[in-house]
This record gives structure tokens, sequence and C-alpha cells, in this order.
């Protein structure tokens, strides 16, 4: 007569189970539990940090046709920002998810530091002050989408 056990589960089974869980929190939906006016304004601050967004994009594309094409690593950078700048911000408003909302405020978020360095200590062979073209509307377009998108974000985490 043959013996049968159950398995444990495995650290397979509970690496599957976490990343579902990663999965379903990351594509967590503006939450319908809450209130009107919250979920009016959830989507009315998404709308905005879309277009903060959208604002780093151009600014970095005008900075790199003026010129800071010719920088090597900046260059490149630039152009990178002003291509997945648009592209994050046409899926926030097109699919508002905490993933997408947090990948907003991480692009944000990022450009300030990456702002701050340059204006500091440097940051990718590139040492800029604040008083260069357009760093105060970056920084505040950038700054404010940040905040915004993060409050976003906090709502989003905490109503189910």
């Amino acid at each position: 007569m043959m013996q049968t056990t159950t398995a444990a589960p495995t650290m397979a089974t509970a690496a599957t189970g976490k990343t579902a869980s990663l999965l379903a929190l990351g594509l967590r939906p503006v939450p319908r539990t809450a209130s009107r006016g919250v979920r009016r304004a959830t989507v009315a601050g998404i709308v905005f940090g879309a277009a903060m967004v959208a604002t780093s994009a151009a600014i970095h594309l005008h900075l790199w046709r003026i010129g800071y094409r010719h920088i090597s690593e900046i260059g490149p950078a630039f152009l990178f920002q002003w291509a997945s700048g648009f592209v994050l911000a046409a899926v926030l408003l097109a699919w508002r998810r905490l993933a997408v909302v947090a990948a907003g405020f991480a692009f944000c978020a990022g450009s300030v530091v990456a702002l701050v360095l340059s204006a500091t200590v440097g940051f990718l062979g590139l040492h800029d002050g604040l008083d260069v073209p357009w760093a105060d509307w970056s920084l505040a377009s950038e700054s404010a989408g940040a905040f915004v998108l993060a409050v976003c974000a906090g709502v989003m985490l905490r109503r189910r």
C-alpha cells in the first residue's frame, strides 16, 4: 500500500503567489469604493501628472534640439526622456493603474534628482546651474508632477 502525503507549498509556489499579488497591486485602478469626489480628484490628479510628464518631455526635446544633443551622455538621455515621457503621458491618460501612476512618479522624481545633481555635483558629465534655460520650468513641472502622482498613488494604495 502506497502512502500519500500532501506536499507543503514550495518556494516556487510562494514566489508565484507573491508575483500574482504584486501584479494585482500594480493593476489596481482608481478605487471604486472611494467617494465620487475622491475618485474625481484622483483622476484629475493623474491627468495633471500626465500633463507634467509631457511638459518635462517637451522641455527635454527642446533642450536637445537647441544643443544638448552634442553632449555625449546627456544628448541620448534627453532624447530618451522626450520619447519615454510622451509615451508615459499617453499611457497615464489611457490606462490609469497604480503601476503606471508609480512610473509617472518615478519619472518626475528621477528628473528632479538628475537636475539637482547636474546643478550641484554634476550628472552624466554635465555640470549646469539652476540658472540654465528652462531649469526653473523643468524643476517646477517635475516637482509638481511627482507630488501629485505620489498623492494619487497613495489614494490608490489605501482604498480597495
